[in-house]
């Protein structure tokens, strides 16, 4: 009996010997966790926009600008963009309002747009498969700061019959999505719904004409960009 458990000794050890360790098993993850809590981006695309009743307001264009992003906490992120649309606009001959408007021209009108956000990402400070979702909301200005009165002073269009953009608070709601081509470098699409105010030119209402002071109008704004967190 003693001496079987002594052969069987250098068998049991020569198995023991041949059997490798198992390795731990590890099941991967599609989620990954985003160390770097700021990004600055660039980004382009189209603003498709409603001209108001009236058909006054900027036309649809490109647009194109810079974008900053600080994670607040959890799944917020505050962000600040400034957003550059260079537009026109219909110009109608306001003095003899009837039936119809005569339009005499168009206006280049340069539009800035600076506004602050909040976001919302969907997946929390983490990408699902490379990807973070997100809905956004927040405000700002929309700012005339270049506007071409050539074909007004032409027409001879007084000071009142002539539409003026000026500065208007402009709001947004909206979705995106971002893309992490790398740990840092992200591609980020983007749809807003921006809304301001358009003014009606005084002429308009003396002339008791069934047209508001102001009237909120909605603008699609929808961009691609890219985007460096670190």
């Amino acid at each position: 009996m003693h001496r079987n458990w002594r052969l069987s000794l250098p068998l049991v050890a020569g198995l023991l010997a041949s059997v490798e360790p198992a390795s731990a098993q590890q099941i991967p993850s599609p989620y990954r966790y985003v160390d770097e809590r700021q990004s600055v981006a660039v980004f382009g695309g189209y603003a498709i926009t409603d001209e108001g009743r009236l058909e006054l307001g900027p036309e649809s264009g490109p647009a194109g600008g810079v974008r900053y992003s600080l994670r607040i906490s959890g799944p917020f992120t505050a962000e600040a963009s400034a957003t550059y649309f260079p537009t026109t606009r219909a110009v109608w001959d306001t003095t003899t309002v009837d039936a119809a408007l005569t339009r005499i021209g168009e206006a280049d009108l340069g539009l800035a747009l600076v506004d602050a956000s909040l976001r919302f990402n969907i997946t929390g400070p983490r990408t699902y498969y490379g990807l973070m979702p997100y809905v956004v909301a927040g405000g700002g200005a929309a700012i005339a700061i270049s506007d071409e009165d050539d074909v007004e002073t032409a027409a001879e269009l007084p000071a009142d019959a002539r539409f003026d953009f000026g500065t208007r608070f402009a709001g947004h709601v909206g979705a995106g999505i971002e893309w992490f081509a790398t740990r840092r470098l992200a591609l980020r699409a983007d749809a807003r719904d921006v809304f301001w105010k358009l003014p009606t030119p005084p002429a308009f209402l003396r002339q008791n004409l069934d047209v508001p002071e102001e009237e909120w109008v909605q603008n699609f704004v929808l961009t691609l960009g890219a985007a460096y967190h670190f």
